[in-house]
């Protein structure tokens, strides 16, 4: 055992029986390496990452590996799902030295933690152009006790060139012009207008920009939007990315097609596609989309919910020691344990060969549609429907006696978050009030779980805040108040952006940093793109600009026109980098609308027409109404309009309102609403 063995990260643990001496992230393992004149090596991964297991069952578990480690090295682990401040600035450095990025993250660095030398994998042997592990370390031997001058240059080198990304914050500023002609341009030229999604392979959902194309539909009432949002959003429900029997997605696919999966599952992708599906079902009522909400959902609270009502962070790629073994299937197994009947159909549904996709084994994923089957087949859709489904509980019944992956049990308080917000919407579009009830529950437990000394934590093990937690989760509380109308969660959102402001929003920079202020890091980190999930800033900034509409408080706007000031020099260059910061301008610039529903919660009105927002894809409109249990709930869009005693709607801009509404036919006229409006290609 080593120094890991205390530690709670599952990934921490999972190393912590390496014959490599592992230190925690902590003064220990920096002390030890100035005190002993050691360059550090610092290993970043998860516990679900594929190339992490490779590369500890090839490295870190080899004795002769661990021997030259421990002789010439201090060696330190850190989970990046714990730590994402620590990862977002090794994973820079790594990107400037090496060119690109991924996990495990491998650096070389001084004793006072910057790097001089920086990779990811690194194989056992020389393999594609990559050195092996060994020889990088004996090279990294040989320059540090022959040419300390070198080291130290490569390190002035990286520290300056993080401090210009991080620190020096004050970005060109400048005019932003022709946004949306720009963000079109470059949307059109890295879609795949064949397969859906950006770019070639590997290829990840990249939420943020695909829910670009609906604001984008929405502003133009084009369909020529939507239909590439459908286009990546069916192309990935039909692929091996797509558990096709249990429902949840995958993190990418290797290929071009979405049908070659890396098969772990993360909370925050499942969470962020389950919204994407949400709005998809407000533009389209397509029962797919209707159907793969459930199945998402229905994966979640079945796999991924704890005892505690929160959600676990990840599943792993590997079972039994290979990757996707789980969800990989081989062609007579499958033929022996369905009908011949059945197979005829789901054979030509899921494309399944005697060759199969990887390893003479099959992915699942959709090659012919029910429609398609049924017609060449001449059998009813309705039949085959039944011999799929049918199909799906056989397979399941026989994947369940495989050796399951692992579950990383970690509660992540930004991701939950993520998913509680998504859950608000899966409420909006089904109506179902079991998934309030569980955002309800789950937001409970992070108050009750995540928060100590009035300071919200990223997890329980670690008691460190960062950004994205309070972004995510002032995010999820105005969704609950959308859905519920109760002013318990208003009142929350409201103090978090509070807090947000004060911990995080430096006034000299008019930036958003993604930590508190802290010793124990090089630099303090900021960041202003969505690498895998919705810039925390951006957020923030979004979260703010939503209480300033609720308030009208000038204060709160102001902040927004800065922090979007101090990106304006990126965001004009380049927009599709920053989707984030493309829907705060979008939320900023379109036209927005006020809802006030007055009088009794209990009428059929009242019922009706919240339910008939809730559902409607209105992405710049806040809903207020009155709260019964809460008397001094006050917003300044209820001015001189309390106490109707008939249920009635005030459809405002800018605090100016029309006429009241007190019927569904005259609220859909006036409603810009575009739901069942979209008619696919």
């Amino acid at each position: 055992m080593n120094n890991l063995s205390q530690e709670k990260s599952e990934y921490l643990l999972q190393h912590s029986t390496n014959p490599v001496e592992w230190y925690p992230w902590g003064d220990e393992a920096f002390k030890k390496a100035k005190k002993e004149d050691k360059p550090i090596f610092l290993s970043i991964g998860y516990s679900s990452c594929h190339w992490c297991h490779v590369m500890e069952k090839e490295s870190f578990e080899d004795m002769e590996t661990a021997e030259i480690l421990n002789k010439n090295f201090v060696s330190i682990k850190v989970d990046r799902e714990e730590r994402p401040d620590i990862d977002s600035i090794y994973m820079a450095s790594i990107q400037m030295i090496s060119g690109s990025g991924g996990w495990p993250a491998s650096i070389f660095m001084n004793a006072e933690g910057v790097p001089f030398y920086a990779g990811t994998y690194f194989p056992k042997f020389d393999k594609h152009n990559i050195p092996a592990f060994k020889s990088v370390l004996a090279k990294i031997i040989e320059i540090y006790q022959t040419n300390r001058i070198s080291v130290d240059d490569h390190s002035k080198v990286v520290f300056e060139g993080l401090k210009n990304l991080f620190q020096n914050s004050q970005n060109k500023k400048s005019q932003i012009n022709n946004l949306y002609s720009k963000i079109t341009s470059q949307l059109k030229d890295s879609f795949d207008f064949e397969k859906g999604g950006f770019g070639d392979y590997p290829k990840f959902p990249e939420t943020s920009k695909i829910e670009i194309l609906y604001l984008l539909g929405k502003k133009n009432s084009s369909n020529e939007f939507y239909n590439m949002a459908q286009l990546s959003l069916g192309s990935m429900i039909n692929g091996g990315i797509f558990d096709q029997l249990s429902g949840g997605f995958s993190r990418y696919s290797t290929d071009r097609d979405w049908k070659i999966p890396h098969f772990e599952k993360m909370l925050y992708d499942n969470a962020l596609i389950l919204n994407l599906l949400c709005i998809s079902f407000k533009v389209t009522e397509n029962e797919n989309i209707k159907k793969t909400i459930y199945m998402t959902i229905n994966y979640l609270l079945e796999e991924m919910k704890s005892e505690e009502n929160l959600f676990y962070s990840t599943q792993d790629a590997d079972s039994d020691g290979k990757e996707g073994e789980f969800y990989i299937w081989d062609y007579t197994e499958i033929k022996k344990n369905i009908s011949s009947e059945n197979f005829n159909i789901i054979k030509d549904y899921w494309n399944l060969t005697e060759e199969g996709d990887i390893d003479d084994k099959n992915i699942l994923y959709v090659n012919q549609s029910i429609d398609e089957i049924s017609k060449t087949k001449n059998i009813s859709k309705t039949k085959v429907e039944k011999i799929i489904d049918d199909s799906k509980n056989q397979l399941i019944k026989i994947r369940n006696k495989k050796i399951k992956p692992n579950t990383d049990n970690k509660f992540i308080t930004s991701w939950n978050a993520l998913l509680i917000s998504s859950l608000c919407n899966t409420y909006n579009v089904t109506g179902e009030s079991k998934f309030l009830a569980q955002a309800v529950k789950s937001s409970e437990s992070i108050m009750e779980n995540f928060i100590e000394n009035k300071n919200l934590y990223h997890t329980k093990n670690n008691k460190i805040s960062f950004l994205e937690d309070y972004s995510y989760f002032t995010n999820a509380l105005f969704d609950l108040y959308n859905s519920s109308q109760s002013s318990k969660w208003y009142n929350l959102a409201k103090n978090f952006c509070e807090d947000t402001i004060s911990l995080f929003w430096s006034s000299k920079d008019k930036i958003f940093y993604d930590t508190v202020e802290s010793n124990d890091l090089i630099i303090r980190p900021k960041g202003f793109f969505d690498p895998m999930i919705p810039n925390s800033a951006a957020i923030a900034a979004q979260n703010i600009y939503k209480l300033y509409r609720y308030s009208n408080d000038i204060k709160y706007l102001n902040i927004v026109g800065e922090s979007m000031e101090s990106v304006s020099g990126l965001i004009d260059k380049s927009p599709l980098d920053l989707p984030s910061w493309f829907k705060l301008y979008y939320l900023m610039e379109e036209d927005n609308s006020e809802i006030f529903i007055s009088g009794n919660n209990n009428e059929r009105f009242y019922k009706e027409s919240l339910k008939f927002l809730l559902s409607s894809y209105l992405p710049n409109t806040i809903i207020v109404s009155e709260d019964p249990y809460d008397e001094n709930f006050y917003l300044p869009i209820m001015e001189e309009r309390l106490n109707d005693k008939k249920s009635k709607i005030y459809i405002c801009k800018n605090y100016v309102c029309d006429l009241p509404i007190d019927n569904m036919k005259d609220l859909n006229e006036k409603i810009d609403n575009v739901k069942g409006a979209y008619k696919s290609k």
